[in-house]
Order: C-alpha cells, then structure tokens, then sequence
C-alpha cells in the first residue's frame, strides 16, 4: 500500500467511527468476551449490582486536563500503524493527532460544537455538528472522553459518580459469569429512538481487598451497524482507575473496523494546564461528508 492509500485508510477508519455516531440505528446485541485485569483498588463487602455500581464509580477521581502519547493500530479496513498524542480539557476539547514518520498525517478535534477530522497530506477533512452527533447517540463530549479512558459515563453528563446508578438498568449476566467473576450489563434508561447501547463490567464474586468491578465493553449500535469498545491493561492515575488499551471493532456498512488506542500512561501528564486549539482546514482542501465516508470505505 502506497503512503497516501494508508493516509486515506486511516482517514476513514477515523471519519467512520466518528461519523457512526451521527447516524440512527436498529438494535443488535453483542456478546460479552473476556477481559484480562492488572492494578485495581478496593469494593465493598456486600456484592450486590448496586454496590458493584458504586464500588466501580467511586474509583473515578476527578482530572481537569491530560497529554498522553498513544499507538494507534488500524489491522481493518486496512493495516495502518501510527503513533500520536492526545490531549484533552475535560468538558471543554479533544484532541488526537496522529504522525507516521514523524509527520502529521491527521488530527481528530472534538469540542461542545463540532467534531473536525484533518489530514493535510491528502488535502481532505471531515466536519460534523457534535449537537448532531449528540442528539443521534445521546453521547456528549465528557462522554467521549470518558470512553477514551475505560471509565463508564452518565449519558450527557460525563464521567458517571455513585448517584448515576438510578441513569441505568442494571443487570447481571449468569451465563457470561463464573464461580470468580460475575459479568453484568448497565444500560441507560433513556436512549434516543433507535439507538442502543450499553456497558458490561465484571466484577470478583467474592469480595477482596484491592479489587474493584470495572468497565471492560461498551456495545453501540447505530443504522445496521454496530462497534464494540473493549478495554485493557487498567491502573490507578490521577483520574482514578482507568484503561490504557481500548480496542475498536465492529461493522460498518458490512465492512469490518478494526483498531487499537494503546496509551503510554506512565508518560502522561495529568492536570499540567495542557490547552488545545482548533486545527486550520488547509486552504483547497476537499470536504468530506459522511455518506462519501461510508461509499469510501465500501471501495477499500
């Protein structure tokens, strides 16, 4: 694959997941899969859903700002392996620019207005309405940025507390649980009309010190198609507990996604002020709206 066709790969694997979320969808259910503990904090004795909720939640602290340098590995719908930074202001902007050889190759910018995919080496970008995005998936932007971490949210209100477990229905899992691990689902009472999606956690049957229920897949599936956010390699940082690892996957008009976000968190800077500004659209670059992302990706 020439450089440009992988910059045009990544492109579009970046504009459909982000694109995704604009659009309306019909419920498909996705199955549970495992997922693999480190470092964890401590729960309460009594194991009750509600308790696990509130065990998991209460392991979240508060963060204002944080710059991370992250791998992002794209295997489908074609192989592309970059690095990159990301930045964030909780609740105010997000910022993912990914490098191959050094170079900027794109740079994904999300704040409470709009969401703005650019590359300057193709010469295209991608814009959307975060209201529109908003108002289709019922997610805001410290949702986003929540998700980005393994940490659950409360459907437009960000980073979810104890007080959030009355947002959601929770329900266990027993065929997905075994005599360690219990396996339960929290989906919010409110979606908007034709949405679906939820979180699975697990937690330990028996009550340890140490050890916490936590996050490992939110399920979301919008117009026939559906993603999966399974997270990995958790441990304590100035947010609380959080994921290092998120993989993306799913389908998208019957082509498969496949990615990886691989954050270096012990080379990350938490609450040191960062600031983000909005990318410049590179003079004569080509708009690409989110059905031509979709008939692109239908052509790799």
């Amino acid at each position: 694959m020439t450089p440009k066709a992988r910059i045009s790969a990544l492109i579009i694997a970046t504009a459909t997941m982000v694109g995704l979320g604009a659009c309306k969808s019909q419920k498909k259910a996705v199955s549970a899969q495992e997922y693999g503990q480190t470092e964890q904090t401590s729960m309460p004795a009594a194991h009750t859903l509600d308790a696990d909720f509130t065990a998991m939640t209460s392991a979240y602290t508060p963060w204002s700002d944080l710059s991370v340098p992250v791998k992002v590995s794209v295997t489908q719908p074609k192989k592309v392996s970059v690095s990159g930074t990301l930045k964030m202001e909780y609740n105010k902007a997000l910022s993912l620019s990914l490098k191959m050889l050094f170079i900027e190759v794109a740079q994904v910018y999300i704040d409470n207005d709009s969401v703005l995919v650019v590359s300057r080496p193709a010469g295209a970008y991608y814009s959307e309405s975060l209201q529109r995005f908003t108002a289709a998936s019922g997610l805001c932007l410290a949702d986003i940025q929540s998700l980005f971490l393994g940490q659950a949210f409360a459907p437009g209100k960000g980073t979810a507390t104890a007080s959030d477990g009355k947002v959601f229905r929770l329900a266990a899992e027993p065929s997905l649980s075994d005599a360690e691990m219990s396996v339960w689902k929290a989906t919010p009472r409110k979606l908007p009309a034709g949405v679906d999606w939820n979180f699975t956690a697990i937690a330990p049957v028996q009550a340890e010190p140490a050890v916490v229920p936590q996050l490992f897949a939110l399920d979301f599936s919008a117009a026939s198609n559906t993603l999966r956010c399974s997270y990995a390699g958790s441990g304590i940082s100035q947010a609380g507990i959080i994921a290092s690892m998120m993989q993306i996957e799913g389908n998208v008009k019957k082509r498969k996604i496949d990615a990886v976000i691989s954050s270096s968190m012990n080379s990350a800077q938490w609450n040191s002020g960062t600031k983000i500004t909005r990318p410049s659209i590179p003079r004569n670059a080509k708009k690409m709206s989110t059905e031509q992302v979709f008939n692109m990706l239908n052509k790799l």
